[in-house]
């Protein structure tokens, strides 16, 4: 079997160990193998656009944004139970206009909070969840527990970005939990307790809008433009590169970086981008398998 067709447009893929869970521009979802192979239907839990999700071992556990409802939640997803659709926009409307109604909650949810704050990024930390809203950081257990909370990092020296700053990582590493910024500020944070224990603000010359780390690769920072950087220490020197679009996804394998993004494949090898067209946007890179926009799959472009 080969990785099945999606029938919707996919935004990002929440990456676990045994299975992924892809997300839709419209709230859509559904699970798939390591294989791209889909384990079970689509389903739309809830009728608004998920902005992010993480997989804590057998659950998935994401943030739901409505812009014209000004509203956003976090919910939990069993990943082996299957998933059914949930209520629609409409009846959404009718729970938040009236007072009394039901309130709409996403489907086969194990338990989901209403956040009073705008959210931001998700991520994990062992077998924790760590979050960022406009208003702080938390990390919760997978039954929604909190264990602690903090302030967002401040950097002095991009202080006069921060009303348009926002947080864009949230990615675990031996050092800690790391936090990164889109105008390139970096902060260390300790697990148990969430105090700050590293800080640094990195010129990239672009903003950064996603970062991955790979205990082989070391850090894989996207930028906005459409260039890469590199690292191999949180606390290094940085390598730019230039790739041929912004790159939407990466993943360290056999000794090298791979990534996909708009209508391009590349790799870097020996300090050596190299970058292959292609015809849609690859969205997600998975055990060499791309995911684009259109729903479907291909290997990746290997020039």
């Amino acid at each position: 079997m080969g990785p099945s067709e999606i029938d919707f447009a996919p935004s990002r893929i929440s990456k676990g160990s045994s299975i992924h869970v892809l997300t839709g521009t419209h709230g859509e979802m559904a699970k798939i193998n390591r294989n791209g192979e889909l384990q079970g239907p689509t389903v739309t839990p809830f009728p608004t656009s998920i902005i992010d999700g993480v997989i804590l071992d057998k659950i998935w556990i994401g943030i739901w944004l409505d812009v014209e409802f000004r509203q956003a939640r976090m919910a939990a997803l069993p990943i082996e139970m299957e998933w059914n659709d949930g209520s629609n926009r409409e009846d959404l409307r009718s729970s938040i206009n009236s007072i009394g109604e039901g309130e709409v909650l996403p489907s086969n949810s194990l338990w989901h909070r209403v956040l009073d704050s705008q959210p931001m990024k998700i991520g994990k930390y062992e077998d924790k969840v760590v979050f960022t809203t406009v208003s702080g950081i938390y990390m919760i257990d997978s039954g929604a527990n909190e264990i602690w909370r903090g302030l967002l990092p401040r950097w002095p020296a991009i202080s006069n970005f921060s009303a348009f700053d926002e947080i864009v990582g949230v990615v675990e590493f031996p050092g800690g939990i790391s936090i990164w910024s889109r105008a390139g500020g970096v902060s260390v944070l300790d697990p148990s307790n969430g105090l700050e224990i590293y800080s640094r603000v990195i010129d990239f010359g672009d903003s950064v809008s996603d970062v991955t780390f790979s205990d082989e690769g070391g850090w894989f920072v996207m930028l906005h433009e459409g260039s890469i950087a590199v690292m191999d220490k949180i606390e290094g020197h940085h390598s730019l590169f230039r790739t041929s679009g912004p790159v939407l996804d990466a993943e360290f394998s056999d000794g090298s970086w791979k990534w996909t993004g708009w209508r391009h494949d590349g790799s870097l090898t020996d300090s050596e981008p190299r970058v292959s067209g292609r015809e849609n946007i690859g969205v997600a890179i998975t055990d060499g398998n791309i995911l684009t926009n259109d729903g479907s799959w291909s290997r990746f472009q290997d020039y």
